[in-house]
């Protein structure tokens, strides 16, 4: 079944179609030779992300000098035939795997064959090549500077990604409780491992995007939350291997239950690790376990909660590196929570 367009897709072939056009009707315009060779240049020079777009727009022109260099040497030579092509594609083809430039290969490939469709290396036809791989790159690198930021959906997936970790964990407090857990199962870690992928890879696209600075909040704040997903699985596999409910555990469940209620991007975790520390000294009280089974299952207890310490501390952690200036940016009183 075909998908049908997004509006974001819809709007991305709109701007590689008037790209490809606008460099065809530049080239035209001066009256290049092959004209219609700078919109294909055009449509291969756009990717993902503008750094991206610049790089391979930056190796292409290397591999350009070095393609010319060859033909000069060799079509004299061997004659402007598919023989004089063949020899030039050995080193040509030897250079673009040796630097890792095997994105420029197809489009400078296509340049060469214009020297021997023209039958010449002229300085009047490298200068036309030139232009055309320069307007048919810069026409990309321009299109690429009004892509999107996808900062609005990157937005939206970690106000999910931070919903679904407050169910799990209201969940949590909920089920620690029960003796009988048999319909308590780990299948809301799915929905969570999925969004956290898709905000992996919009945060790396978002890094990509800018030229100025890191940009890598948001990549940060993901990796942050994939520490506390392990986490939360960790703390899952215990609470399922709870088969008696301690005194101790309706501390613990609404230790769980305070963090759901406020976990928040802007929460620093200060004042739930100053909740924890309190709770471990009340819990040393504690008389001593009467049985084995009371042994283990507190035992199991202890496990989690020094599992909920480091996810907290994960948070702390993330908010001392978060700079001042990302904070105005994006720890708003209206931010998500």
């Amino acid at each position: 079944m075909i998908k049908p367009f997004t509006k974001q897709e819809s709007i991305k072939v709109l701007r590689f179609t008037i790209g490809a056009i606008l460099a065809i009707l530049i080239a035209e315009s001066l009256q290049l030779n092959y004209a219609m060779s700078t919109g294909i240049i055009t449509l291969l020079t756009i990717q993902d992300t503008k750094k991206e777009t610049v790089v391979v727009s930056l190796k292409r022109i290397t591999i350009f000098a070095l393609m010319t260099f060859f033909s000069l040497i060799i079509l004299p030579t061997v004659g402007y035939n598919v023989w004089g092509f063949a020899v030039i594609l050995v080193p040509y083809l030897c250079c673009c795997l040796l630097f890792s430039m095997k994105e420029a290969i197809a489009p400078i490939a296509v340049l060469c064959t214009h020297y021997i469709s023209a039958k010449s290396c002229s300085l009047s036809m490298i200068r036309n090549e030139f232009l055309i791989l320069f307007i048919g790159a810069g026409i990309g690198i321009i299109i690429n500077l009004f892509m999107s930021n996808h900062l609005d959906k990157i937005r939206a997936k970690q106000q999910n990604i931070d919903s679904s970790f407050r169910r799990i964990l209201a969940r949590m407090s909920v089920y620690i409780l029960k003796e009988n857990k048999a319909d308590y199962t780990g299948e809301c870690f799915r929905e969570l491992d999925a969004l956290l992928d898709s905000l992996k890879t919009e945060s790396l696209q978002y890094m990509n995007n800018h030229f100025i600075g890191t940009n890598d909040y948001f990549y940060t704040y993901v990796q942050m939350r994939l520490s506390q997903c392990a986490l939360l699985k960790q703390i899952y596999q215990d609470i399922i291997t709870l088969d008696a409910v301690p005194n101790q555990t309706v501390l613990l469940s609404g230790l769980l239950k305070q963090i759901s209620e406020e976990f928040a991007e802007i929460n620093d975790a200060i004042g739930l690790l100053a909740a924890i520390e309190e709770l471990q000294a009340k819990l040393e009280t504690e008389p001593m376990p009467r049985s084995r089974k009371e042994f283990e299952n507190r035992a199991v207890l202890y496990h989690i909660l020094m599992d909920v310490k480091l996810f907290l501390r994960l948070k702390k952690h993330f908010a001392e590196t978060v700079s001042e200036e990302d904070k105005r940016r994006y720890w708003k009183t209206d931010a998500i929570c």
